[in-house]
């Protein structure tokens, strides 16, 4: 455990070497890492944080749009004694990854998107057949209304995205889904993560600022995305480019949402090929 202004977050650390910080998503924690720890491990010091609201971080009532959780995250770095890093974030962690590398760049030094696209132009592109797949946005942006409906049967609401948005369902394994489970159980986890989407209106507000301004990614940038991902769905790679300078990118096949978990080798392959990239220069 750290604490960043005040905020108490807790953190999985291993391995020595340059930086590498791990950010996950939602409906999970941390823990959705573990696939691929161990072997990142062998030559970075590996960071996996939950981010501020979920898993055994802190849950305050404020502070959820993505500069303030970056911001979270530029902290932990800095308490650990580090001044640069190198990020890998996976859904609602790679958002906050992009705000950190847009507000902090000299400290990103390359940042990995998992199965996302920019906040921004989730809303630029709704039409039918995003919205089918991105219909928990607006119903989790609504203020109460989904912690009452969901509070009462926390487990039905996780499994139903586990069950839905996976391709190769036994990599998230009965062990695995318990441990979402028990973690979005605890007292204001369900809460602070709607309060993590009701932030989006203040983040595409700094999205379109930046936009108007040609603030882009100047760091290398890698995007994966599952092909049978809500991505898929997306020109995922030229998206990522009118936002970034230096844009490589992958479809993981046979995969899902969840990619640590359903492909952690082809995770692992793609991601060993982009950190060597910075080890070389």
């Amino acid at each position: 455990m750290t604490q960043v202004d005040g905020v108490r977050l807790h953190y999985l650390r291993a391995g020595s070497g340059p930086l590498l910080v791990l950010l996950h998503g939602w409906p999970q924690t941390s823990d959705c890492w573990q696939p691929v720890l161990a072997d990142l491990a062998a030559d970075h010091t590996v960071v996996a944080p939950d981010l501020r609201g979920y898993g055994l971080s802190d849950k305050p009532s404020t502070g959820y749009d993505k500069r303030r959780m970056a911001a979270d995250m530029a902290g932990l770095v800095e308490a650990l004694g580090f001044e640069t890093t190198a990020v890998v974030g996976h859904d609602r962690g790679a958002r906050v990854g992009h705000r950190w590398a847009l507000d902090r760049p000299e400290q990103v030094e390359r940042l990995a998107v998992l199965d996302i696209v920019p906040t921004r132009e989730m809303f630029r592109r709704l039409d039918a057949s995003l919205a089918s797949g991105y219909w928990h946005w607006l119903f989790q942006m609504q203020p109460d209304l989904p912690e009452r409906l969901v509070g009462h049967d926390i487990r039905g609401y996780l499994e139903y995205f586990f069950e839905r948005w996976t391709y190769n369902r036994h990599g998230l394994t009965p062990e695995a889904v318990d441990g979402y489970v028990r973690a979005f159980s605890r007292p204001g986890a369900m809460r602070a993560s709607f309060d993590d989407y009701r932030a989006m209106e203040q983040d595409v507000a700094l999205d379109d600022i930046d936009a108007a301004e040609g603030r882009r990614l100047t760091m290398p940038v890698l995007a994966l995305w599952g092909s049978a991902g809500l991505p898929s769905r997306l020109p995922t790679l030229e998206i990522w480019r009118a936002y970034a300078d230096d844009v490589t990118g992958a479809e993981i096949p046979e995969c899902g949402h969840f990619i640590p978990e359903e492909q952690p080798e082809a995770l692992l392959g793609h991601l060993r090929s982009f950190l060597a990239d910075e080890a070389s220069r």
